[in-house]
C-alpha cells in the first residue's frame, strides 16, 4: 500500500499571512492537529501544528525553558517570534517532511517515527494533494484487520504452520509447547521461560491461517529463589 491508498484527499490549508488565531480556530473546529501552509500559488511552504502553538504569551506559557540554553542568538530570536508572533508565518515549521502519492506506507511510518510527527503532506509538483496522518494509518489497519472469510485449513496444517513460525525464532521457547488443534481451535499447553515468550507464541498461533480461536493454557516458569 502507498500514500494514495489511505490519504485524506485534499487538505485544509492556511496562508502564511493568516493569523495564528485563525489557524488555531480552524484546527479546533475541524478537529485536526496540523495545517499545511501554502502561498498564493498554492505551493506548500510550511506546516503549522499544535506543537507550534504550545508556548504562547496568551497562554502564559512563553518564556525561558531549559531548551533555551541550547539555542544561539538567532535561535532565541526565532523562539521569541514563535511565542509572540501573530501570523502563521511566525510560528510555522518551514522544513516540512513530505511524501509523494506513490511512497510506501513503511517509508511513511519511518518518517513519522524519525521526525516525531503525526502527519505528512502528500505533494505532487509542489501542490498538496492529500494528508497521511496517524489516524489514516489506524483506519487502514482497522480495515485490513476486519473480519474476512477464512479459508478452510486442516487442523494438521494449522498446527504445522504454528510450529514452523516459532521454530527458528530467537525467542523460541526452550521447553516443549504442546499445540493441539481441533476444528480450527488451537490449545496451547506447556511452560515457557518468560511472559513475553508466552505472548509471542500466542500471537503466532492467532495469526496462523485457518485458526479461529486460541486457548492459552501456557504457564511461565517460576525462577528458583536465591
Amino acid at each position: 500500500m502507498n500514500a494514495s491508498d489511505i490519504m485524506t484527499i485534499g487538505a485544509i490549508t492556511v496562508r502564511p499571512d493568516s493569523t495564528v488565531a485563525h489557524a488555531a480556530r480552524v484546527m479546533v473546529e475541524r478537529r485536526i492537529s496540523g495545517l499545511p501552509v501554502v502561498n498564493a500559488s498554492g505551493k506548500l511552504v510550511g506546516i503549522v501544528s499544535e506543537q507550534d502553538l504550545l508556548r504562547r504569551k496568551e497562554l502564559r506559557t512563553a518564556g525561558a525553558s531549559w531548551l533555551d540554553f541550547l539555542l544561539d542568538t538567532d535561535g532565541l530570536a526565532h523562539q521569541y517570534a514563535r511565542e509572540f508572533g501573530r501570523k502563521v508565518e511566525d510560528v510555522m515549521s518551514r522544513n516540512v517532511v513530505i511524501v509523494g502519492p506513490d511512497v510506501q506506507l513503511d517509508e511513511i511510518v519511518e518518517l513519522m517515527e524519525t521526525h516525531q510527527i503525526k502527519r505528512v503532506p502528500v505533494v505532487r509538483d509542489g501542490d498538496v494533494v492529500g494528508i497521511v496522518s496517524r489516524a489514516n494509518l489506524l483506519s487502514a489497519l482497522a480495515r485490513l484487520m476486519g473480519e474476512a472469510p477464512q479459508p478452510v485449513v486442516s487442523d494438521l496444517t494449522i498446527r504445522k504452520s504454528i510450529i514452523d513460525e516459532i521454530a527458528f525464532k530467537e525467542w523460541a521457547p526452550g521447553n516443549t509447547i504442546d499445540i493441539l488443534v481441533r476444528n480450527g481451535v488451537v490449545t496451547l499447553n506447556g511452560t515457557v521461560e518468560a511472559e513475553h515468550i508466552r505472548d509471542a507464541v500466542r500471537v503466532a498461533a492467532e495469526n496462523a491461517p485457518g485458526a479461529v480461536r486460541v486457548w492459552d493454557n501456557m504457564r511461565v516458569a517460576q525462577l528458583p529463589a536465591d
